[in-house]
């Protein structure tokens, strides 16, 4: 088996057809086999081609409207002072789908600039533009926390309810 090569599903058989290998490339960066047509060019090439968000330019973007976009579906990031739509990019990203979701909804600057410092991202996201942020960046940091908190650290309410019932349960 490569030694570059990690299987997300856990086994070193590669069995899973569900989730995609990852590949850990010459500079030591995660990145996924992306399907046919997902390359850089290919993405370059669509985003030419015209606007890359059914959202309409707007005046400004704060925090409040920023957050509401935190889905595969419809998902916005804010890098340096611009609130771009990333949804149609998704697909396209090398280091996958969830890796670009863990800034969604939010202010992804520190992150990308922590992994893609040297990515000309002005020009990758041009035709993806929402419009300027405006307001307080801590409040998209406070947004994420919330959002990790609520989806990672809290128990759905069904769990709740079945320690509930086993507490209540006096066995004597």
């Amino acid at each position: 088996m490569d030694k570059n090569l990690l299987n997300v599903a856990g086994g070193p058989s590669g069995s899973s057809k569900d989730k995609p290998s990852i590949i850990k490339s010459e500079k030591g960066r995660l990145k996924v086999p992306l399907k046919p047509g997902r390359g850089l060019l290919d993405w370059i090439r669509l985003s030419n081609a015209g606007r890359m968000t059914s959202h309409p330019l707007v005046a400004s973007v704060d925090h409040i409207e920023l957050s509401k976009h935190d889905s595969e579906h419809d998902c916005w990031i804010l890098l340096f002072d611009t609130v771009y739509d990333v949804t149609r990019y998704l697909e396209f990203h090398p280091g996958g789908i969830p890796q670009l979701m863990r800034a969604a909804g939010t202010d992804a600057t520190n992150l990308f600039n922590e992994l893609h410092r040297w990515v000309n991202f002005k020009s990758m996201l041009k035709n993806c533009i929402i419009g300027p942020f405006i307001g307080q960046r801590e409040k998209c940091i406070i947004q994420l926390i919330l959002f990790i908190f609520n989806k990672f650290l809290v128990k759905p309410p069904r769990v709740l309810a079945d320690e509930q019932t086993e507490s209540s349960i006096n066995i004597n």
